[in-house]
């Protein structure tokens, strides 16, 4: 026998597609919303995005659960935000990026998604790629030219994550 959680979609960003019965201040249509299956109390529930850093929503807050499983059908996955390289190049108002380009995805609050694009920045000496906060809409059909990129992160403790005798 199929469980409530095997019916829901799974955790992740989703747009809404219709305004959460009970919360449609909250939640309306066309938000962008971190979906949860599970819970303490047994219930989905959805969190709002709470404030960007670095181009990445974070959500917190009270979860808003919810019994309606029509409701959760109507959410629409959208891809996570991270790191893609474009599978071809991307023309725009203004300008073009590579095939290749190391882009960053990220969204508004609507959902709608957001391409910034990683550049050195000549003045500066750190060996550091840059993301601006400031990036380039596209429509949710392009997400297709994105290709998931591997891009290492350094453990949480500050350490480089590199062997302890390792040299360069």
């Amino acid at each position: 026998m199929a469980t409530t959680k095997n019916l829901l979609p799974d955790c992740g960003l989703y747009l809404t597609t219709k305004p959460l019965p009970g919360h449609e201040e909250k939640v309306p249509s066309g938000t962008l919303v971190y979906f949860h299956n599970h819970s303490d109390s047994g219930l989905p529930s959805v969190l709002t995005p709470d404030h960007n850093i670095h181009n990445r929503w974070h959500f917190h807050g009270p979860a808003i659960e919810f019994r309606g499983l029509t409701w959760a059908d109507s959410l629409k996955k959208v891809p996570e935000e991270g790191f893609f390289t474009l599978r071809r190049e991307l023309t725009f108002d203004g300008g073009k990026w590579p095939k290749g380009a190391l882009v960053q995805l990220g969204y508004t609050k609507a959902g709608d998604p957001i391409l910034f694009i990683g550049r050195i920045r000549a003045r500066l000496e750190e060996n550091d790629l840059f993301f601006s906060d400031k990036g380039v809409p596209i429509t949710r059909e392009q997400l297709s030219i994105l290709e998931a990129a591997s891009v290492y992160s350094e453990p949480a403790d500050g350490s480089s994550g590199h062997a302890p005798n390792q040299t360069h």
